[in-house]
C-alpha cells in the first residue's frame, strides 16, 4: 500500500527554510573534510607540502610540533560553575573601591544580564601579594600560592 499525500506530515516553509540552511552552513564544512580525505586516501587528490597528509587510520594521532616543547606538566583548569578569576587569580583593585556603585551609564534593560544587574560587587575573598612576581592571589588558594612563580597565568 503506498502513503497518500495526506498521510505524509507537513513541513511549514519557514521550517524547510531553517532545516536547509542548518545544512547548508554546517554540511558543507564537515562535506568537505570528508571529501578531502576521501579524494585523498583514492589518489585523485595528490598531498603538497601546504596541506598535510590526512592519516585515514587515525586523525587523531599526535602531530609533530613547530618548536621543540619546553613545558613539563600543564594543569588546564575548566571549572563550570566553579570559581569566578575575579574570585581566585584577577585582583581588581579598582572593583575594591566602587564595591556596591552602580555602574554610570548602564542600560540594565539590554544585553545578556536583563533586569538581574545590581551594582559593582568585590569579591569576598582576600587577596595577597606571593611569589617573586608580586602575583596577587586569592586566600582561596593557600597552598598554591607558595608556587606561583612557577604557573603561567
Amino acid at each position: 500500500m503506498k502513503p497518500s499525500s495526506s498521510d505524509l506530515p507537513t513541513i511549514s516553509l519557514n521550517q524547510l527554510l531553517a532545516r536547509r540552511q542548518l545544512l547548508k552552513r554546517a554540511g558543507s564544512g564537515l562535506g568537505t573534510l570528508g571529501l578531502l580525505s576521501l579524494l585523498q586516501q583514492e589518489g585523485v587528490l595528490e598531498q603538497t607540502a601546504a596541506a598535510p597528509s590526512i592519516q585515514a587510520t587515525n586523525p587523531l594521532a599526535p602531530k609533530p610540533t613547530h618548536f621543540p616543547a619546553k613545558a613539563k606538566a600543564v594543569i588546564w583548569l575548566f571549572i563550570n560553575g566553579g570559581p569566578s578569576q575575579v574570585d581566585t587569580w584577577d585582583y581588581k583593585p579598582e572593583l575594591e573601591k566602587r564595591d556596591g556603585v552602580a555602574l554610570e551609564g548602564f542600560d540594565n534593560k539590554t544585553g545578556f544580564f536583563q533586569n538581574s544587574v545590581g551594582p559593582l560587587m568585590k569579591s569576598p575573598f582576600k587577596f595577597k601579594q606571593y611569589g617573586e612576581s608580586g602575583k596577587w592571589v586569592s586566600e582561596i588558594f593557600p597552598n598554591m600560592a607558595q608556587h606561583v612563580d612557577k604557573m603561567a597565568f
